[in-house]
């Protein structure tokens, strides 16, 4: 195992034990600094950064088990690992950027509230170590064009899952925030879907960013 393998082991490990304990704060309801909880124990997995963050940990938990089994059998890690690396990497990246620049804005506990307890680890800790990994150091086969699309599958799904939701609980003109658990749709439904286009857009353009990144360091 060379030098740049046993980085990319390290960080992996790191990120699936952070995953596991943000996930034991996040379901346990463990607080170090109290904030307002929103949803109760498996009812958060409605939450995109919950889901993000818990796939970053299977596809880590993936990627040492594969990579192990490369330095004893010489097999390659499977393609679809690396895709799946590759969707979490992104949706990170989304959650990641969406509490900086909007949520971390609008909630009544304060910015840096969205970087405490669980949230440390899912806003934070993960999303920047599993982007380190994956662009420095972790070797990714060349990925295709048609890779774009499948990195933002689960955003595009989760858009609608979350749309839809609202949708159906849109009445007189209003949507109670329980049904609006990123307030997209509180000056209406129009903003909610303009709102949605425009994380689907910034998707995409990472994606794109990640694809090109990635295949022009296999180059070098």
């Amino acid at each position: 195992m060379n030098k740049k393998q046993k980085i990319t082991l390290t960080l992996n490990i790191i990120i699936f034990i952070f995953a596991v304990v943000g996930s034991v704060f996040c379901f346990g309801e463990i607080y170090i600094s109290y904030t307002k909880p929103i949803e109760h124990g498996f009812k958060l997995l409605k939450f995109f950064t919950v889901q993000s963050n818990v796939l970053a940990g299977i596809t880590s938990l993936l990627y040492i088990i594969y990579l192990l089994r490369e330095r004893k059998t010489q097999s390659k890690i499977p393609m679809w690992v690396h895709v799946l690396r590759y969707i979490a990497t992104i949706d990170l990246i989304i959650t990641f950027m969406v509490v900086a620049l909007f949520l971390g804005f609008i909630v009544e506990e304060g910015y840096f509230s969205m970087y405490t307890n669980a949230n440390f680890f899912f806003h934070f800790a993960i999303p920047v170590l599993n982007l380190i990994s994956f662009i420095c150091y972790e070797e990714n086969p060349k990925f295709q064009f048609k890779h774009t699309f499948i990195g933002t599958a689960h955003l595009l799904l989760y858009s609608v899952f979350y749309l839809t939701v609202v949708m159906l609980n849109f009445h007189d003109g209003a949507v109670v925030i329980f049904y609006d658990w990123y307030a997209f749709a509180q000056k209406g439904l129009p903003l909610a879907f303009i709102c949605g286009a425009i994380v689907i857009g910034f998707g995409y353009l990472t994606s794109y960013a990640l694809y090109k990144i990635t295949n022009k360091r296999n180059k070098l």
